[in-house]
């Protein structure tokens, strides 16, 4: 054992060993951390789109409905906006980054997103839907008018400049 050779063959063979496990696990970390990034973010995604599928039936014919919302959003244009072709705007960075319609409903008038924008990698509207379905439904009873919670709406996305989501159709 008094041969150098033999110490140096063993430092040489852990240090190369060292870089290739070091390599392996490496990658292996990267592997793991981007399934649970991928399914963290699935799971908010799914969450914040069930918020945004919420709709919200107005027991009141659509012109009453419609009054009731306007004034709703005009009482808050840094978060809301009035849209030309009759919808509702939310605002997170442009006026129309979620699309909120008024539809007829057996019961009334339906308030639903129909189009939210995806920033930041999902859809970031859904606190600002919460309050326009809060002070819509306050508007209301001021008026003696009640609400109830409409049929849940699903979405699906869009590729694009920004991506987007639609929606698809009520939830079975």
């Amino acid at each position: 054992m008094d041969n150098p050779v033999i110490y140096v063959a063993i430092i040489v063979a852990v240090i190369v060993g060292a870089m290739f496990l070091g390599r392996g696990l490496r990658r292996s970390v990267a592997r793991s951390g981007s399934r649970y990034g991928r399914r963290t973010t699935d799971e908010r995604v799914n969450g914040i789109l069930a918020e945004l599928g919420a709709t919200l039936v107005i027991h009141a014919p659509a012109p009453a409905a419609r009054e009731i919302v306007d004034r709703v959003v005009l009482q808050q244009p840094r978060k809301f906006a009035l849209l030309d072709d009759g919808g509702y705007g939310i605002r997170f960075v442009e006026a129309d980054d979620a699309v909120v319609h008024l539809v007829d409903d057996a019961a009334g008038t339906r308030m639903q997103v129909v189009r939210t924008t995806e920033r930041l990698g999902m859809p970031q509207n859904v606190e600002f839907w919460k309050e326009l379905r809060s002070r819509v439904a306050s508007g209301a009873g001021a008026r003696d008018i009640s609400v109830a919670d409409g049929p849940q709406h699903d979405f699906a996305r869009h590729d694009g400049d920004p991506a987007c989501w639609e929606t698809i159709g009520e939830r079975s």
